[in-house]
């Protein structure tokens, strides 16, 4: 690892083994440190300079590198980090640090410039941490000071095996981590424990952490006859795998259900087939939305239901046949809860279980945790309402991504939610599923913008003036 403070002086650490480079330019250091944040403190301690910028193995800076980021620092003194982007394969990436963003996998890029004022407030990188050094130093600098980054290429990543961008394969969703945004479902144990409790200490010191909600959730009432769950179903130009969805929901062992179809704004025959199914079977409706916004469906969707349950399904994926059966049981039996949520398989476009990525269980799922993970899974099945007491789905700031993500939150922080321990829902994964055709940005900056706006919330509740 080497720390530079200008094109001049290069600071470079070496183990006790390791031959020190040589040259007027150099300033060797060396070091037993086992960790990066012992590795960093080691220089802390014996060079003394406005600038620290750190650079990783792996990567080469552009000539003008480390100037970029010297100049940067005295444009911006009050910038608690400075990152930059970088070139990966010939392209130009572009790094997007949200100053919300407290998750540990967004791509903040390689080579860190961080201010010797911000690391002391901080009280230095912690020696003690194996797995996130700089994703605590990062979380911490935040609380202090914006992040500035340089919309140009400091420099070169060549990254390990070949592992560029690989969750665009498998769940569509952003980020660092050899599977992408998701990388946290397959996490080694012992890094996840430690990733959560920086985390957790996070949330503890912006004083956002919460207890587990002890509130009994409301509950609609139903008339006899009525269905006990609506399955609410938005769809855009889905018609080829519609019919697959709505069979997956008739073919439920439970049968005191209804479907609730909304078109939005189709241009192919989705509306058609869905209206094929209401000609057949009574519990299945549709609505129509003269635009494409999903949260306006699923808003449409919850006030025309007429059960006491809410069960999201999307247009290409489906249920299995006892699906409504769990997710009612275990909702009728805790009364606590206002949101159960399954465990989840993924298939391809023609329905084949994708067996590699076995099953996802999202058990990392628990009320503080929601704020750093990117998702708590599916099946999702609400409250009705609790879900209109909410205030619903946000049309206006989530119209077309986040917006489930927005409610689980809101719905987190007042009553409990459960987790199903059953694969009751399977994911199909296909060139044309949503997430996959979404700007990475807008997904970052969506669930970047729930999450700010949860703190403030959780603040509030713990009685902390905003």
């Amino acid at each position: 690892m080497a720390l530079r403070r200008t094109q001049q002086q290069i600071i470079y650490l070496h183990g006790p083994n390791d031959e020190p480079p040589r040259g007027p330019d150099v300033t060797a250091i060396e070091t037993d440190a086992t960790t990066l944040g012992a590795m960093l403190e080691t220089v802390r301690a014996q060079v003394d300079v406005d600038l620290y910028i750190w650079i990783p193995p792996g990567v080469e800076v552009e000539p003008n590198g480390m100037q970029v980021f010297l100049d940067k620092h005295v444009e911006n003194p009050d910038a608690a980090l400075i990152v930059s982007d970088y070139n990966l394969k010939g392209r130009h990436v572009e790094i997007h640090p949200f100053a919300g963003d407290l998750t540990e996998r967004e791509d903040f890029g390689a080579i860190w410039g961080l201010p010797k004022s911000f690391l002391a407030m901080v009280g230095g990188a912690d020696p003690n941490l194996k797995f996130t050094t700089f994703y605590d130093l990062r979380l911490k600098l935040m609380e202090h000071g914006f992040v500035a980054r340089i919309d140009a290429p400091t420099h070169t990543i060549f990254p390990p095996n070949d592992e560029e961008n690989v969750a665009s394969d498998v769940l569509f969703y952003p980020g660092g981590g050899a599977l992408g945004g998701f990388s946290y479902l397959f996490m080694d144990k012992d890094e996840e424990a430690e990733t959560e409790q920086v985390f957790y200490d996070c949330l503890k010191r912006r004083g956002a952490f919460l207890d587990l909600p002890e509130n009994d959730a409301p509950r609609s009432e139903v008339k006899d006859g009525d269905p006990v769950v609506t399955v609410v179903i938005p769809v855009h130009n889905r018609g080829r795998l519609l019919g697959k969805a709505l069979d997956s929901v008739l073919a439920n062992t439970r049968q005191d259900f209804e479907v609730i179809v909304i078109d939005n704004a189709s241009r192919d025959n989705s509306r058609e087939v869905a209206e094929e199914y209401a000609a057949k079977d009574s519990r299945v409706r549709v609505l129509v939305s003269e635009v494409n916004l999903i949260a306006r469906a699923l808003n449409m969707g919850v006030k025309a239901a007429r059960g006491r349950y809410i069960a999201q399904l999307d247009s290409d994926d489906e249920y299995v046949p006892h699906t409504l059966q769990a997710m009612v049981d275990h909702l009728d039996a805790h009364p606590k809860c206002a949101l159960a949520i399954s465990y989840y398989e993924l298939m391809d476009e023609g329905g084949n279980t994708l067996e590699d990525f076995g099953i996802i269980k999202h058990l990392e799922y628990n009320v503080n945790n929601i704020l750093r993970v990117d998702g708590a899974g599916a099946l999702r099945c609400w409250s009705k309402a609790a879900i209109l007491e909410m205030g619903g789905f946000n049309e206006d700031d989530f119209p077309n991504y986040g917006e489930d993500y927005d409610l689980v939150l809101k719905v987190g922080e007042k009553y409990q939610v459960d987790r199903v321990h059953d694969v009751l829902y399977r994911y199909r994964r296909h060139p044309g599923n949503t997430d996959a055709l979404r700007l990475p940005v807008d997904k970052i900056r969506a669930k970047t913008l729930a999450r700010t706006w949860a703190i403030e919330r959780r603040r509030r509740i713990n009685g902390y003036e905003l």
